[in-house]
């Protein structure tokens, strides 16, 4: 196995550079990908990263809330699994109607700007 690095020998790192420096200098014809379109990945990326977080987050703790309340409720109502039980059950449905509706208003918000929704004559 060799050393990848550029000391090494047989290691061609300066020509590859040398080669995506011409095939990304401004008359070759390449595609450049810019910083302001790294940037918006980036940021996308990292909103997908939050959204996802906030959502299993929440998840966790309406469900711990839950069955909190429903061991609370048991232990001075006398009835031990029962109301553990009916409220985690409330808590998770609670949860997947959310989810349902908050998944549902995205794609409908993704769905507005599709080009199948786009008017006839529109040139965006």
């Amino acid at each position: 196995m060799s050393d990848p690095t550029p000391l090494a020998p047989g290691n061609d790192a300066p020509a590859a550079a040398r080669r995506r420096s011409a095939a990304t200098a401004p008359n070759s014809g390449a595609k450049v990908t810019g910083q302001f379109e790294r940037e918006a990945y980036a940021a996308a990326t990292s909103r997908g990263y939050g959204n996802a977080m906030g959502r299993g987050f929440e998840l966790a703790v309406t469900l711990a809330v839950m069955v909190g309340i429903g061991w609370l409720a048991d232990r001075i109502f006398g009835t031990e699994p029962l109301l553990i039980i009916v409220f985690s059950v409330l808590g998770f449905a609670g949860i997947a109607a959310k989810l349902w509706i908050g998944y549902d208003l995205e794609m409908k918000q993704h769905e507005e700007g599709a080009i199948w929704n786009r008017k006839p004559g529109s040139a965006s």
